[in-house]
């Protein structure tokens, strides 16, 4: 399930109701698994050990790793001790001072030759993307993919975010192209096509639109934000019986999730016009 991936965003639509809430993020903020990716599964030495609990004890308590972090640095835990404190301020979403935290850790790691430059660099293009400062974040993210360090799965997660960045600035041509690198990567990445989706929709490409949503709800039949974008697609392209069936499976697939809420509005206001 990818919905709980995802954050809401306000984007304008031609449908009657208003803006649908489409599965893109706010420029305001960072995925939730964003900006840190996971980190390696098996640690190399006592200091990737101590980077990986610093990290661990952050995501569970942010303000517990900001001690933790800044411990560790004042020891001379250097970029690895800058990456977790970026994290903490991240989890407390306290951009402002994440984005240096990330950055000092990328340029401390790619002077060391650690290949997690590239990963850091990413983890700083994020936090910059939360800020609102897509310039930024777009600089990062291309030093991200300039150590030619990264696999194809985490190379698609910059294109992706890549992506998210022009959206926020109404480059929708661009954003298309990343997608189409994103589907080349990572083609069994739900939320890559369900967002190619959602910005062809808005492009008013309505055959790609549906193309891209029928290989989303392939890869993950039962997820909320697919089904309410499938809702959206449908409705624009005056298929009403399809918009209300895929609204419907919204609500059924996740209750309680901003897409089920936004469908269950939608379907409301489609029986009022009925009814007038």
């Amino acid at each position: 399930m990818i919905s709980s991936l995802l954050l809401p965003i306000l984007m304008q639509s031609a449908t009657p109701y208003g803006s649908p809430i489409d599965p893109v993020l706010r420029p305001s903020q960072a995925k939730p698994e964003a900006p840190v990716e996971p980190q390696p599964a098996k640690a190399r030495s006592p200091v990737d050990i101590r980077f990986n609990q610093c990290v661990d004890q952050a995501a569970e308590d942010p303000g517990s790793g900001l001690l933790a972090a800044n411990k560790w640095q004042i020891e001379g835990g250097g970029y690895l001790a800058r990456n977790c404190l970026g994290f903490a301020y991240a989890e407390l979403q306290n951009w402002t001072k994440a984005v240096p935290e990330f950055v000092q850790s990328a340029e401390g790691a790619k002077a060391a030759g650690d290949e997690r430059a590239a990963i850091f660099w990413s983890q700083a293009g994020n936090a910059a993307l939360a800020q609102g400062d897509h310039a930024t974040a777009l600089q990062y993210f291309e030093s991200a993919l300039a150590q030619n360090t990264l696999d194809d799965l985490l190379k698609g997660e910059v294109h992706l975010d890549m992506a998210r960045v022009f959206v926020a600035l109404d480059q929708y041509d661009r954003a298309k192209n990343e997608f189409a690198i994103v589907h080349t990567l990572v083609p069994e990445d739900p939320l890559g096509w369900l967002l190619s989706a959602t910005l062809a929709r808005r492009m008013g490409d309505l055959v790609q639109a549906k193309s891209d949503i029928a290989v989303a709800a392939k890869l993950v039949a039962t997820d909320p934000a697919i089904a309410l974008e499938a809702g959206n697609i449908a409705y624009e392209a005056g298929d009403v019986v399809n918009a209300r069936s895929n609204w419907e499976q919204a609500v059924k697939f996740g209750p309680e999730s901003p897409s089920a809420k936004a469908a269950t509005r939608y379907l409301s206001q489609l029986v009022t016009s009925v009814e007038e």
